[in-house]
């Protein structure tokens, strides 16, 4: 972590995020066990409980880690000055180069997801994270502009549910098949709702 110019050392707590958030996307949550978080943060397994209280108050954490994770590409990718279509190829770029180069955040979000049917907590965090890159797709690309531009009789909102889940669903098949490239590439596809013309 950089401030002022200086480099800080990580502290307690932000070492056994990273170390949790790297066990998992490498193991999976089931698999991965508190001792084994303390060993790749290299502190006593008394200071997770410390500072997490147990395995599902760290887990809630990893999930705010993948929201902040998420929403800083965000931030280095839209520019306020983009139209909206220019916004949603961005989107499109953003979800290519994230599987592309930090895949372990897919593999987190995704065992996340299967865990939030069966704990109440953590699918509260992970539909809040859902609902806010949806309310982003909604306002950045599907404006109501671009809707009435293009002539759809959908809201913002479908659509906006529609595209993330046309990506959501193409990342699947990108992990399952990581030797496939074509799969990413792929994602392109979707800039069809994009034009003109093109879904009514």
């Amino acid at each position: 972590m950089e401030r002022g110019g200086f480099i800080l050392e990580p502290t307690q707590q932000e070492k056994i995020l990273d170390a949790a958030y790297a066990v998992i996307a490498r193991e999976g949550y089931v698999k991965t066990s508190v001792r084994q978080i303390a060993q790749e943060a290299q502190v006593a397994v008394s200071q997770i409980s410390y500072h997490y209280e147990n395995k599902e108050g760290l887990l809630l954490a990893v999930v705010r880690r993948v929201a902040n994770r998420y929403y800083d590409y965000m931030q280095s990718y839209l520019k306020p000055e983009m139209s909206p279509r220019e916004k949603g190829e961005c989107f499109i770029r953003l979800y290519q180069e994230v599987l592309e180069d930090d895949s372990a955040l897919f593999r987190v979000l995704y065992d996340l997801v299967g865990l939030a049917l069966w704990s109440e907590p953590v699918r509260l965090k992970v539909r809040e994270i859902f609902t806010g890159i949806v309310d982003q797709i909604t306002q950045d690309v599907f404006t109501e502009e671009l809707i009435h531009e293009i002539g759809y009789t959908y809201s913002g909102e479908t659509l906006a549910g529609l595209f993330f889940g046309g990506i959501f669903g193409i990342a699947v098949q990108a992990l399952l098949q990581p030797d496939d490239k074509t799969i990413t590439g792929s994602l392109g596809a979707l800039s069809v709702v994009f034009k003109d013309g093109e879904v009514s």
